[in-house]
């Protein structure tokens, strides 16, 4: 007995995520959301579950790091010299 699974529009994904469609294309394009289009369709339809996912995988919390995943590299600030080796003057 094989399962059922939802299946979204394009359209339907797009509110999901409060963007246009061409953005999910565009998305589709790259190969950032997987999708499942028919042999000879022109429909494209994408799983419910792999849309949650993306979205649970891709998503900033106020700092700026991905939620679930380790925070970027922590990178410091160059250091500047107070003395600069020359003083120029126009």
């Amino acid at each position: 007995m094989t399962e059922k699974k939802e299946l979204w529009t394009q359209q339907e994904v797009a509110d999901y995520f409060r963007v246009v469609p061409s953005t999910i294309k565009n998305w589709r394009d790259r190969g950032l959301i997987k999708y499942w289009q028919a042999p000879g369709s022109a429909r494209v339809l994408y799983f419910a579950e792999e849309v949650k996912d993306f979205r649970e995988n891709n998503t900033f919390n106020g700092k700026g790091n991905v939620q679930g995943k380790k925070p970027a590299v922590k990178r410091e600030k160059p250091v500047v010299s107070p003395n600069p080796a020359r003083v120029w003057r126009i």
